[in-house]
C-alpha cells in the first residue's frame, strides 16, 4: 500500500526532520536556512525529505500549523476543564499559554515570527489559529468584565489590548527561558498566572490554595 504524504508526515523521520528544522529556522531565521543544511543536519537523502514534505516552505507550514494546533488543543481542554467562572478560565488559559510556549520554546518562537516567510495564500491558515489564540483570551476577558470579575474598564483596557498583552507576556518568556534555570516551566506559569490575575484586577488565590 503506497503511503500518502499526509501518512509520511507522521512518521519517526518527519518528527525529526520538523524539530531539526524549526531549530535551524530559529537560530538562522528561514531565508537563510536552505534545504541542503536541513538535509546533513537530519541526515537524510533529498529523496527523503522530498517524500515528507514537498518543499522547505511546506515543511515551514507543517511546522507552524502542527505547534499552534497543538496550543489550541492544549488551551481548549484547559478551558473545559476550569471552573465555569472567567477568573478560573483564565487562569487555566494562562497557565497552558505559558507551559506551552516554554516547554516548546522553539516551536513557539518560530510561529510568532516566521510565517512572515510564506505566501499570503499558506499563511491564511496559520493567521487564522494564531486569531483563535487570541479569541480564546478576549472571549474570557469580556466575560470576566462583564460579570464584574475583571476591572479593565475602570482603567480603560480594552480586552484585545489586554490579550494581546497577556499573550506578549507568556510567548515572549521562550526568549529567555532556560529549562535548567533557577525556575521550572510549572514555576513560570505559575508566575504568570498571579501576574495576569493582578493585571485584569481579578480576586487573587489564597496561597496554598489548589488551582
Amino acid at each position: 500500500m503506497r503511503t500518502t504524504k499526509t501518512d509520511a508526515r507522521q512518521t519517526d523521520t518527519a518528527q525529526r526532520i520538523r524539530r531539526v528544522a524549526t531549530e535551524l529556522f530559529f537560530t538562522n531565521g528561514y531565508p537563510a536556512t536552505s534545504v541542503r543544511q536541513i538535509m546533513q543536519a537530519c541526515n537524510v537523502t533529498a529523496a527523503s525529505l522530498y517524500n515528507h514534505f514537498g518543499s522547505k516552505e511546506d515543511l515551514l507550514h507543517s511546522i507552524l500549523m502542527s505547534s499552534l494546533q497543538d496550543s489550541v488543543d492544549s488551551l481548549l481542554g484547559a478551558f473545559a476543564s476550569a471552573d465555569d467562572n472567567a477568573t478560573a478560565q483564565l487562569r487555566a488559559l494562562v497557565r497552558a499559554i505559558s507551559t506551552f510556549h516554554s516547554e516548546r520554546q522553539l516551536e513557539g518562537l518560530v510561529s510568532q515570527t516566521e510565517w512572515r516567510h510564506l505566501p499570503a495564500e499558506r499563511a491564511v491558515d496559520v493567521l487564522e489559529l494564531q486569531k483563535r489564540i487570541r479569541r480564546l483570551f478576549e472571549t474570557c476577558l469580556e466575560r470576566g468584565v462583564a460579570d464584574g470579575e475583571f476591572s479593565l474598564a475602570v482603567v480603560g483596557a480594552d480586552p484585545d489590548i489586554t490579550a494581546k498583552s497577556i499573550l506578549d507576556l507568556c510567548i515572549n518568556a521562550g526568549k529567555w527561558f532556560r529549562t535548567r534555570g533557577r525556575l521550572d516551566a510549572s514555576e513560570l506559569a505559575r508566575q504568570h498566572v498571579e501576574l495576569v490575575t493582578q493585571m485584569v484586577g481579578a480576586q487573587p488565590v489564597p496561597v496554598g490554595t489548589k488551582h
